[in-house]
């Protein structure tokens, strides 16, 4: 078997217009049915770290995909096609018109990158408008590798009617840098403030257990916000290459769409993976710290494992996606004892599920089944949304929603939680804590700082 040969970074870069320009005249000659035409050009290179690449790119748009399993990663830059809430009547038309763009691709197909609001709705308040209600995008240039080996591949996307132009794509180009950049240290911390603070989020607590203690909730999921100011400005990527060292178990994602905004986080709970027909999700709550002491991490496994309030919290979000996926699959099979999933400083109680669908299930409503899980929004689901409408002091925006990648024939969702938003000198931290009866607010408190002490550590100074 021939073995296909590695270009160097540098070369590969250059001599990617020669291909490019090829790419245009076989469209220019192609017959007047073909209405549309999709080209993915890659190149094998030498293994670059994709991180490392993008945070050497100048292009505004920017995304960033890392499985839990890291079985492949995905950069990219700038908009080779794009779908919003702007460009679709309705998001569950993503779907249908990502895979219509992705079969006029040939055997070689790039991916969508976004994700959606938490409410599914518009985001008026500050800062959230510059993400949209949903975001998809296939990046015009893009670094992806797998066990296979590391590629740099160009997506172009032709309509009859629609001008495509060679000097644009061209000029695109020329801005993708035959480089990457180590990474370097965040700019000066200034100041950190919580919303609500400590004696708010304790008040808003009480309230759940109230609330909860009257028979409207079984659970309801509460968030924080910890807003950080630098000295200076910041990059999504560059936070986000500091926090794939600190947590190499997560996902790790980024959607940044201009300069004016950027998702990012490190996320370690899958919304779910569907390959045709066949889906995989899981029950992740419950949390304790990971303090590097083999009998106390036992301990406070056991702990988790054997707690009440811990075991209670996760049954609700097995079961319900249990009865959700009932409505959805021919088969399914679900794990009834939790195992612990452990992270880098954290572990969590876990459960797999998978599923046979039905046949013509679509995403759209795998999702509307699904999101929002009682582990980010509560039990019963309408309840708890209209209540965390009432107490949380800031929009969610994007914050625990789904975020992905859409492929021809799979797709793979994290629920973005222990996520930020990048906005120019701000970062804000979002997570949250599960409160069912018995739930103590300032051990609630201290369980969002032991989930958000990645980002602490990142961000150098530990300031509560």
């Amino acid at each position: 078997m021939r073995t296909r040969r590695k270009e160097g970074l540098t070369k590969a870069v250059s001599e990617m217009p020669m291909r490019i320009r090829k790419a245009f005249k076989e469209w220019e000659h192609a017959p007047d049915h073909l209405r549309e035409r999709g080209v993915r050009i890659e190149v094998q290179i030498e293994a670059i770290e994709p991180l490392a690449w993008l945070r050497a790119q100048p292009f505004p748009q920017q995304t960033y995909w890392a499985p839990r399993e890291n079985e492949a990663i995905w950069a990219g830059v700038g908009v080779c096609h794009e779908l919003t809430q702007g460009s679709v009547e309705h998001p569950e038309e993503i779907f249908q018109r990502s895979r219509e763009v992705l079969k006029a691709f040939g055997t070689k197909k790039p991916h969508y990158i976004g994700g959606f609001s938490f409410t599914g709705q518009s985001i008026e308040e500050t800062p959230w408008p510059e993400m949209g209600t949903c975001r998809f995008w296939i990046p015009f240039a893009e670094v992806r590798t797998t066990e296979d080996g590391c590629i740099l591949a160009c997506n172009l996307y032709f309509r009859r009617n629609v001008e495509t132009s060679l000097q644009r794509c061209l000029d695109q180009w020329k801005s993708v840098v035959a480089a990457t950049v180590a990474s370097q240290p965040l700019p000066t911390l200034m100041f950190r403030r919580d919303h609500p603070e400590q004696a708010g989020w304790e008040s808003n607590v009480l309230a759940a257990l109230e609330l909860i203690e009257n028979g409207v909730l079984d659970k309801v999921v509460l968030a924080r916000k910890a807003e950080y100011t630098f000295a200076s400005e910041v990059t999504a990527a560059k936070i986000l290459g500091v926090l794939e060292n600190l947590t190499s178990t997560c996902y790790h994602f980024l959607i940044q769409p201009n300069h004016g905004a950027a998702f990012m986080g490190t996320t370690p709970e899958r919304l779910y993976r569907r390959e045709g027909n066949e889906l995989k999700t899981e029950a992740l709550a419950g949390t304790r710290p990971l303090v590097g002491d083999p009998e106390e991490d036992a301990r406070l496994g056991q702990e988790l494992l054997t707690e009440d309030k811990e075991r209670r919290e996760q049954e609700l979000v097995r079961k319900e996606l249990i009865r959700q996926l009932h409505l959805l699959a021919d088969h399914l099979d679900a794990e009834e004892t939790p195992q612990l999933l452990k992270l880098e400083r954290k572990q969590h109680l876990l459960s797999k599920l998978s599923a046979t669908l039905r046949s013509g299930v679509s995403d759209a409503e795998i999702l509307k089944a699904l999101h929002p899980t009682p582990a980010v929004g509560g039990a019963p689901r309408a309840n708890a949304l209209r209540e965390l409408a009432r107490l949380e002091p800031f929009s969610r925006g994007w914050y625990a929603a789904p975020v992905g990648v859409i492929g021809e024939d799979f797709t793979e969702f994290a629920v973005a939680i222990r996520s930020g938003l990048v906005t120019d000198r701000k970062v804000n931290i979002y997570s949250g804590a599960g409160i069912v009866a018995g739930s103590d607010p300032a051990a609630e408190w201290e369980e969002i700082e032991n989930k958000i002490v990645d980002f602490v550590t990142v961000t150098s100074g530990r300031i509560r």
